[in-house]
């Protein structure tokens, strides 16, 4: 009994923070209907701003909640990655809130948040802040070591 409470309780966080993220969207101009995604453990939204893709996530996994908001900037290039990793380090030493990373061969920005305390203002500025990061980062980055946008083939 006590098992199904919580599990009853966790789904009602996650529902309850999806609402929030659709409000936010709809407030940016996302229609949150056409954005949604189908996911495993939760809820996901994808829709692009400028040349970026945006990915959202209100998610539990092994028994943990988050907000996980990210875009795939660009495909790594084949040569020069001294130079663009030593630039991707720097340049997470200037953003708030955020982090690059690099996962198989793509550069991201991400932030990823447990749900506990998590208000809708805060969801506000982290899909804000991730969005514009993205939008001025991928070409930046295109532009600086070469490689491609994501998405583009």
């Amino acid at each position: 009994m006590f098992w199904r409470q919580q599990q009853s309780q966790k789904t009602n966080t996650l529902q309850q923070h999806a609402g929030v993220v659709e409000q936010i969207l709809a407030s940016i101009g996302v229609d949150p209907t056409r954005a949604r995604m189908d996911t495993e453990n939760g809820y996901g939204w994808s829709f692009q701003r400028g040349s970026a893709l945006i990915e959202i996530y209100i998610a539990e996994q092994e028994g943990r909640e988050y907000l996980q908001v990210l875009s795939p900037l660009i495909h790594v290039p084949i040569g020069g990655l001294l130079p663009l990793y030593r630039r991707l380090l720097e340049l997470n030493l200037s953003l708030t809130n955020a982090s690059l990373g690099i996962y198989l061969d793509v550069v991201y920005v991400f932030n990823e948040r447990p749900l506990a305390g998590l208000d809708g203002n805060e969801a506000n500025f982290i899909i804000t802040q991730i969005a514009e990061y993205a939008d001025d980062l991928d070409n930046q980055l295109v532009n600086e070591f070469g490689g491609r946008l994501y998405g583009q083939t």
